[in-house]
């Protein structure tokens, strides 16, 4: 059968009074990478979301081939080839990977039974034809962030996707796994498939897509060929900047600066001989040592799942079989437990690489969750909830600023805002010493939100916090951070100034000796 092409003529989708998607058309063609992009909140989801069959527009037509897509329904999405990869995995974490691929769409057996065996070798083929390999028999909780997006897109494979939507598919990858991602998807692609990702990472945009489409307030502002007669490119000096002023329509925000820093500044942040192991004895954390003085970014890179997590979790007291020692503005703080969690609070701000999992509850409202915490404090006697819900939504420019609405209601990077506000408001308004230790921290947010963050970034510096910023992003770590280290299953392995280059660093991350 023919690829089939997907297209969306003048949608729009309404939330009540609020309009996500305003008018917007777009087509998918066979054989092209395409990418949407725009700022948090520009409608590049709902989009997606409407040519999956999650939502049906509001008025306008979703069409597959050169019938509408009716009724509009994920299933009927799906049954006719339309698969949808979500920006948050929705893998259930107990199963056995394979369990995840065939969830909804189980062979059965005569009697009902069910037939993983040639579940499993379908899937094999799958992998071997799309270059997606992933351990099958694992636990899909015991599987890396790059298994788990591998599985993603593995799933809609099996379910016959000729067109793949997926929702920022990088955001949780290392830039190793996202090129090898986007070298499978320009395959598929290359097979007759059409392919549509949502981005904000406009690097990948300019080398991996075939065509561009950004997105403003619901609507389509700016389209272009990436990709030319002849199988040549469109120059990439200048497009980057093209696409960032068509997302802001404007310019770009200025490029972030690290404020000055003393070397001899007193340190803020000292772990010591920090090892963590689990259950099955593997070692996580083996022996970390790092010091972050007063005013310094100290940037963490390394391949994802080298033991980042479990240091940020270990300096956030969230890790009860962690040893050694950590000392924050010259007070100790125990990583085994988070049972002083006022003392660590006053000291320490934590953001977490999950904002879902580990930041927000979202059926609470904007204003519970930039409050959590502070609350039950004793010397929250006189603490003035709606001044300081209304002083961090400002800071942070939240949008829509309603401290009633719903977390879960937010775009992905204002989502992140919150989180970002919360923890450094928290210290900055109190003017403590101390340490901002972020994982993360502009993961799935746009150009204009990660330049607020790294602003935020920036004033804790200055106002004499030490700053870890644990990123998947090298290029954002060589941008923040004085100085960078480098981790390797569970140690820090080098140090290196921000100006490295990317093979130097590289070679680090991976345990590659220069030739």
């Amino acid at each position: 059968m023919p690829a089939p092409v997907l297209r969306v003529d003048r949608a729009t989708r309404r939330f009540g009074e609020l309009v996500a998607v305003d008018g917007a058309s777009l087509t998918l063609e066979a054989g092209a990478v395409s990418a949407i992009v725009g700022e948090n909140g520009a409608g590049k989801s709902t989009l997606l979301k409407l040519c999956a069959g999650v939502l049906a527009p509001s008025s306008g037509r979703v069409l597959i081939g050169d019938a509408d897509l009716a009724p509009a329904t994920m299933a009927e999405a799906s049954r006719r080839g339309v698969g949808l990869v979500h920006q948050h995995f929705m893998l259930v974490g107990a199963f056995r990977a394979i369990e995840n691929v065939v969830l909804g769409a189980e062979p059965v057996r005569s009697g009902g039974r069910l037939d993983l065996a040639t579940a499993t070798a379908r899937v094999r083929e799958l992998m071997t034809a799309s270059g997606l390999p992933v351990p099958l028999d694992a636990i899909t909780d015991d599987l890396t962030v790059g298994e788990r997006q591998r599985l993603e897109i593995l799933r809609v494979l099996y379910r016959g996707a000729r067109v793949l939507l997926l929702d920022e598919p990088t955001a949780v990858l290392s830039p190793l796994e996202a090129e090898e991602l986007y070298g499978t998807l320009r395959r598929l692609a290359a097979e007759g498939r059409a392919v549509a990702v949502v981005t904000h990472r406009l690097d990948e945009v300019v080398r991996f897509a075939d065509r561009v489409t950004v997105m403003r307030r619901g609507r389509v502002v700016h389209e272009a060929e990436l990709r030319l007669e002849g199988g040549g490119r469109r120059p990439a000096a200048g497009l980057e900047e093209e696409l960032t002023r068509a997302i802001m329509g404007g310019d770009p925000p200025p490029p972030f600066a690290p404020p000055a820093f003393a070397e001899g500044a007193a340190v803020a942040l000292a772990v010591a001989g920090l090892r963590l192991g689990d259950g099955a004895g593997r070692t996580l954390l083996d022996g970390v040592d790092l010091e972050v003085r007063a005013g310094e970014i100290v940037g963490v890179a390394g391949v994802e799942g080298n033991g980042q997590r479990e240091l940020v979790r270990a300096l956030a007291g969230l890790e009860p079989r962690a040893e050694g020692t950590v000392t924050v503005a010259g007070q100790r703080l125990d990583p085994r437990a988070r049972d002083a969690v006022r003392a660590r609070r006053s000291v320490l701000a934590v953001v977490h690489e999950d904002r879902h999992e580990d930041g927000l509850m979202l059926e609470a409202s904007v204003a519970d969750n930039l409050v959590i915490g502070d609350l039950g404090d004793p010397r929250s006697i006189a603490f003035d909830e709606a001044a300081v819900v209304a002083r961090r939504l400002g800071r942070f420019h939240v949008d829509p600023a309603d401290p009633a609405r719903l977390a879960g209601e937010l775009s992905g990077g204002n989502q992140q805002k919150l989180v970002v506000a919360r923890a450094l408001d928290r210290l900055l308004s109190a003017r403590a010493t101390g340490a901002a230790v972020l994982a993360q921290p502009t993961r799935g947010v746009d150009v204009g939100a990660a330049a607020a963050i790294h602003a935020a970034i920036g004033e804790a510096a200055a106002a004499g916090l030490g700053v870890l910023v644990v990123s998947a992003d090298l290029a954002e770590l060589r941008r923040l951070a004085h100085r960078l280290v480098v981790m390797r299953r569970g140690r820090i392995v080098a140090t290196l100034p921000p100006t490295a280059s990317e093979a130097e660093i590289g070679r680090a991350m991976l345990g590659v000796e220069a030739a």
